[in-house]
């Protein structure tokens, strides 16, 4: 019985014949999608930044290169000269000399990263200067656009609420987008989350940023943790020796920083003290 399947198995039978008409999926005449549908949003201020509807457009490819050169300046081969200034060395500088009380109070910035700032022009590590309206659909570098403010919540505005929005627009064309934008020059971990109407809500959409990847700089607790740091332990304080040292003689500094070296050596002879006392004088 079983070979008798399995030489059926072998026999030639022919195909149904197809109805007249009959057209293969893949030159069906397909039903046009709408090329653009813009997300909804269970939010309307996001880290701070409310929605806004703002017109964008995407500028031609040598209009954004330009754009993009005069916002990164000109640096060496290897990175770590700039030949050229640009326009985010200036953001920074400038927050450096204007904003330094909220780089310390909203960023947690210590006074070395702030003159490191206003000396190289570098953002510290895990910030970026963000612009609110992206370069790519026709953000300009002006200091209004930017922001400074932690790789988390910059790539969540991008990733989670921009790009989903943008992705797909070519050179030329035109789009109403919820963009969001605020007057601030820098991040204020206060405002981290999702509102509507002044209310705290959840994101509707699984976002496509892993927060495990990103330093813990973003909300009102890790800027407090990063500033408790900062302070010195009043149990342990450390007092710069070179300050104390400076105008001690030889003699008194060894016994300052080695106090045990200095008890285990004996005094001069009576004779000895007396020359030393008499030139001190002279």
């Amino acid at each position: 019985m079983e070979s008798e399947e399995k030489q059926q198995n072998y026999i030639h039978q022919k195909r149904p014949s197809r109805p007249p008409g009959w057209i293969p999926p893949n030159k069906r005449p397909q039903k046009p999608k709408p090329r653009y549908v813009r997300p909804e949003f269970s939010f309307d201020t996001i880290h701070g930044l409310p929605l806004k509807e703002v017109e964008c457009y995407v500028p031609s490819k040598s209009e954004r290169h330009a754009a993009r050169q005069e916002f990164d300046g000109r640096f060496s081969e290897d990175g770590k000269v700039m030949l050229k200034e640009g326009v985010r060395a200036k953001f920074l500088k400038h927050l450096a000399e204007k904003h330094s009380a909220a780089l310390k109070e909203n960023l947690g910035l210590t006074d070395e990263q702030i003159a490191q700032m206003a000396e190289r022009g570098r953002a510290p590590a895990g910030f970026n200067v963000h612009h609110k309206l992206p370069l790519h659909i026709g953000g300009k570098n002006e200091f209004s656009n930017l922001i400074l403010i932690p790789l988390y919540p910059h790539d969540q505005l991008h990733h989670d609420v921009l790009d989903r929005q943008v992705d797909n627009m070519k050179e030329g064309e035109r789009r109403t987008i919820l963009l969001p934008t605020c007057d601030d020059m820098v991040y204020d971990p206060k405002k981290y989350g999702f509102y509507k109407d002044n209310q705290k809500v959840e994101a509707n959409y699984t976002s496509k940023v892993k927060v495990e990847n990103y330093s813990k700089n973003y909300l009102p607790e890790h800027i407090a943790e990063i500033r408790a740091k900062q302070e010195p332990d009043p149990e342990k304080k450390i007092v710069p020796l070179f300050k104390t040292l400076q105008n001690m003689s030889t003699a008194a500094k060894t016994a300052a920083l080695y106090p045990e070296r200095a008890a285990a050596v004996p005094p001069p002879p009576q004779a000895m003290q007396k020359r030393l006392s008499d030139k001190a004088r002279d």
